[in-house]
């Protein structure tokens, strides 16, 4: 990993347990909220660093501190001096991680057990062959409808009817004996429960927060239903139950705090390089190439569902346009933001040209929402590889594209039945050719050739407004 990368996880990580130190120290029992929201922090922080030692230890002490919360455990003297040892351990790990030492992990498992952590898996669920196909089934059931409802969310945020579904597939669910056991399922459904009537109480718009959570427990659901339905037990999954958590809290908690960020906090006196933490509600992807990777995979998927019914039907072009124009611009902040300036140098051109189409007649958007699928494939193309001959050759693709696409010379398609004379005009025109043959008749020297040509294409014009007479009758 970068250095650079290293060294922001480590600044960022010592200031996590700076504040857990001061959450410890507040008075005669800690901030025990305090305490779990930075613990969690640091461990998100980590695992995007995949730093997985200390994030392994940072939920350990996420959980005491969960357990003070939910009254699980009691504060004390022995609690403190546990949890102090820890967070000393702890940035001993985070300052020694340019290089650390073998035996980080035994180390983070040795302050898990410390700290009382449970090291017995959860129990399974029942042992019958066919309840495990019957849940399976269940949850595939669930997980394809949080695919479709997705659809739906992405391209009308307000709409409530695929949320209510969702919840009616849940609650039979959550009434199921064993289903919270399974590792990452009891999660899953509990987040999209929690999250759903969240939204609901708090009359928000779905935004890109819910749906991360929404696509990462779609995928850990349909996994645990592909082990089921063979009849097999479900693996230990806890990394997708712990994310899911994660993910869950973060979405929540930044609903309720709504913080403003002034753009004066976005400027940095120094020459660089500065890299910005990711939002908070979409963190946990893995790593900052894959976290890009996902997210502008969901905005060519989104530009590929806007285009669709852009080409379809023109029928409420104005917002499609500027739903298209907005998702190109969005992609483009990512792409620069994490370093990938010449795909984002392509989606700003996307942006503007379809932004430039907004007052455009309807074959010009149908036009340009079919040739933006090269583009959008292209981009896909890009995101795929890793080698770099074959992204460059995947932007010069999506380059292409847009010069056809936005070439000023293209003319529509005409019919060729609008190029056809209807039968009163083709008689009429048929008259005036007469009369101008005629005309080249009656001087001295005739033009016979010149006549006869004229005299043929007056017959043709008389002979298509006879038929054309006779299929309208």
């Amino acid at each position: 990993m970068p250095r650079t990368l290293l060294e922001f996880f480590a600044d960022e990580a010592s200031d996590y347990l700076d504040k857990m130190d001061q959450a410890l120290a507040v008075g005669p029992s800690p901030d025990a909220d305090q305490l779990r929201r930075f613990a969690r922090a640091l461990r998100g922080s980590a695992r995007m660093s995949d730093q997985d030692a200390i994030a392994r230890a940072a939920g350990a002490v996420q959980g005491v501190a969960a357990d003070l919360v939910a009254g699980r455990r009691h504060w004390g003297a022995d609690l403190r001096e546990k949890l102090g040892s820890a967070l000393s351990e702890i940035r001993g790990m985070v300052d020694s991680v340019k290089s650390p030492p073998p035996d980080t992990g035994r180390r983070a498992e040795l302050i898990a057990q410390q700290l009382g952590e449970a090291v017995a898996p959860p129990p399974p669920p029942k042992d019958d062959e066919r309840f495990r196909r019957y849940l399976g089934t269940e949850l595939r059931g669930l997980a394809s409808d949080i695919g479709e409802s997705l659809v739906v969310l992405e391209r009308d945020p307000r709409n409530r009817e695929p949320l209510k579904r969702l919840l009616r597939r849940i609650r039979p669910l959550r009434g199921i004996e064993g289903v919270d056991d399974i590792p990452a399922v009891g999660p899953a459904v509990t987040a999209l429960e929690e999250v759903i009537l969240r939204i609901a109480d708090t009359s928000a718009t779905v935004g890109p927060g819910h749906l991360v959570l929404f696509r990462r427990a779609r995928q850990a659901l349909d996994d645990v239903a592909t082990e089921l339905i063979r009849g097999d037990q479900p693996g230990s999954v806890v990394d997708s139950g712990l994310e899911i958590e994660d993910l869950k809290d973060q979405v929540l908690e930044t609903a309720a705090q709504r913080e403003i960020t002034w753009i004066s906090e976005l400027f940095h006196d120094g020459p660089g390089p500065h890299i910005e933490a990711c939002p908070v509600a979409e963190r946990g992807a893995g790593s900052w190439e894959a976290f890009f990777a996902l997210e502008a995979t969901g905005s060519l998927d989104t530009i590929d569902r806007l285009r669709g019914e852009l080409a379809r039907t023109p029928e409420g072009a104005a917002r499609l346009v500027e739903r298209l124009t907005y998702t190109f611009r969005q992609l483009r902040e990512r792409a620069v933001t994490f370093g990938h300036t010449e795909l984002g140098r392509v989606a700003r051109r996307a942006g503007a040209a379809v932004r430039a189409t907004r007052d455009a007649p309807a074959w010009r958007l149908q036009a340009i929402a079919v040739d933006l699928a090269v583009t959008a494939a292209a981009l896909r193309s890009y995101l795929e590889s890793s080698e770099m001959a074959e992204r460059d050759e995947a932007l010069k693709r999506a380059e292409e594209s847009l010069e056809a696409a936005t070439h000023p010379a293209r003319e529509p398609m005409v019919p060729i039945e609008s190029l056809l004379y209807a039968p009163e005009d083709a008689v009429a025109r048929a008259r005036s050719l007469s009369n101008e043959a005629a005309g080249f008749l009656r001087v001295d020297e005739p033009d016979i050739g010149r006549a006869q040509h004229l005299l043929e294409e007056a017959l043709g014009l008389i002979e298509h407004a006879l038929s054309q007479a006779a299929s309208v009758q």
